[in-house]
């Protein structure tokens, strides 16, 4: 049901357009004097102005701005109706109104240079969007990768630091079991200053010693 009715929406646009596109082509053409060149005119005026109502939601669904697209809608919008106003007048009476013949070449010739004008900026302001997009998208990716790459090197420095330690700390063991062999009195003060650790740490040292059975007068 969703699908048919989007079909028909469609179709009313379709239709609704070349509605619009047939009277617009017509009073395009009693000022340029050309059908085909009046016909290119109104398809560039209804295009656009479909073109702009549509950004205006994708850029909604991108959290864009979209107010400068509300202002070309509005002008467009306001030039179709002007265009479908006069065909309208100029069938159903024969004549136009005053304002309307006197207004008619300086709103119809001026509409396409403006329509020009803000389509080439706002499809500019789209590309210089997805550059910045694809910008970011880099960045994110290249911290990523970087951050992957120093992963190996960052884990064989620590593997590193922590042989170092134990090593460290053996030589230390072995230092304070000679010491202790020597002079089983030795209080954790004296130790401490002599291997120049804390006092947890001789007291930590001493017990390792006494579980591996290698402290000589450790009690």
């Amino acid at each position: 049901m969703k699908m048919k009715i989007e079909y028909l929406l469609w179709l009313s646009l379709a239709l609704a357009l070349a509605g619009s596109l047939k009277h617009l082509a017509g009073i395009f053409a009693s000022v340029d004097g050309s059908t085909v060149m009046g016909w290119l005119q109104a398809i560039a005026i209804d295009a656009g102005l479909f073109a702009l109502a549509y950004s205006i939601r994708v850029r909604k669904v991108a959290k864009r701005s979209v107010k400068p697209l509300w202002f070309g809608v509005t002008v467009f919008t306001g030039i179709s109706v002007y265009g479908n106003l006069s065909y309208g007048l100029l069938a159903t009476d024969g004549n136009l109104p005053g304002w309307i013949v006197v207004s008619k070449p300086y709103v119809l010739a001026a509409s396409l240079p403006i329509l020009v004008l803000f389509l080439s900026e706002l499809l500019s302001d789209d590309r210089q969007h997805a550059s910045e997009q694809a910008e970011r998208e880099a960045k994110k990716v290249s911290k990523v990768t970087g951050n992957t790459a120093n992963l190996p090197e960052t884990i064989g420095n620590l593997a590193t630091v922590n042989a170092e330690k134990s090593a460290e700390k053996e030589t230390k063991k072995a230092q304070l079991a000679g010491i202790l062999a020597t002079n089983p009195e030795a209080t954790n003060s004296e130790l401490a200053s002599l291997l120049d650790v804390s006092r947890a740490t001789v007291r930590n040292y001493k017990a390792e010693l006494a579980t591996n059975g290698n402290g000589k007068g450790v009690l």
